[in-house]
């Protein structure tokens, strides 16, 4: 499957946002990398949505 250039636009922005956030919260790499792959599977229709891993109620 080839990404259309406004898909790897969209994948770019949710990576830009989901860093920022992950490292506001003071995640460290390996968790960044799993909330960063998290939302390429949601956004790709992989998975649904779930909270973060770092979420708490």
């Amino acid at each position: 499957m080839r990404l259309t250039d406004q898909q790897l636009r969209t994948l770019a922005e949710d990576a830009f946002t989901v860093l920022n956030w992950a490292r506001r919260l003071g995640f460290n790499r390996e968790q960044q990398i799993a909330e960063l792959a998290r939302t390429f599977e949601v956004s790709l229709g992989y998975r649904e949505p779930t909270p973060p891993t770092g979420a708490t109620s």
